[in-house]
């Protein structure tokens, strides 16, 4: 097997990789926010992905090695895009989150252009060799029946996965010996409620409900929960009548309101 049908088929894994990593995502709660701009074109990238993997597993032609690098250049684009005040869709995000998918999906971009621009160079100084013939039909209804398989499993068991809970209001509980309590729920990239009223003395808790990490922020400094995991939590007693902005560091477009009374 020659170095530069190795090389397309490294490519084409990594591509394959990049773009289900988009569709962990999308049921991960990206199909949600901040509307399904994103989330359609988290789907779109899936499965452009997988088209291209599959063509380039198949087929020498320069043009399918470019198409997949322009593939994986645009998704390194909206990545640096998304990182930027603006955001993409309205929609930002912060350094490599959600951890890990971004890094995977950043190395899998990154080495699949390299790859592909790699066997472009190795090609061009084997000119002198006969050239590559593409696959057999057989081998090509192999190969993207496969691709399309794996991918339709994957997006079954990541569907299922899914959280779908939203929680409609806070819910005071009563703690014995100490104050009330009041829960918000940090789930499909939003804060629900996002608006609270609670009194002086009394404790919300925020439970992270997506796989996605948030933060809890508060716009004046005055708590700051750091990054909450997957089903993590993080209480504040509000001692101070007022009204308190939040949002999370992460996600710009995630915001809530407590007033305390």
């Amino acid at each position: 097997m020659s170095t530069t049908r190795l090389m397309r088929y490294g490519a084409s894994a990594l591509l394959l990789i990049g773009g289900w990593v988009h569709l962990k995502l999308y049921f991960d709660g990206y199909r949600d926010v901040p509307n399904a701009n994103l989330g359609r074109s988290f789907l779109l990238n899936a499965l452009a992905s997988v088209v291209v993997a599959v063509a380039i597993a198949v087929r020498p032609e320069r043009i399918v090695r470019l198409a997949g690098m322009a593939v994986a250049a645009g998704t390194l684009g909206a990545f640096a895009v998304s990182r930027t005040d603006q955001g993409i869709f309205g929609f930002t995000e912060s350094g490599l989150n959600p951890s890990p998918w971004a890094l995977i999906a950043l190395v899998a971009e990154l080495g699949a252009i390299g790859l592909l621009v790699a066997s472009l160079v190795l090609a061009r100084n084997e000119d002198r060799t006969p050239a590559e013939q593409p696959a057999p039909p057989r081998t090509v209804a192999i190969v993207g029946s496969v691709a399309v398989l794996a991918t339709v499993v994957l997006a079954v068991l990541w569907n299922s996965s899914s959280s779908t809970s939203v929680v409609a209001g806070g819910t005071p509980t009563t703690i014995a010996g100490g104050p009330a309590a009041t829960a918000v729920a940090i789930t499909d990239f939003a804060f629900a409620p996002a608006s609270l009223t609670v009194k002086v003395g009394e404790i919300v808790t925020w439970t992270n409900k997506d796989s996605a990490t948030h933060t809890v922020t508060a716009a004046d400094k005055s708590f700051d929960s750091k990054d909450l995991d997957g089903g993590a939590t993080f209480s504040h007693t509000f001692s101070t009548a007022g009204t308190v902005t939040y949002a999370c560091a992460i996600h710009s477009s995630m915001k809530g309101t407590i007033v305390v009374s």
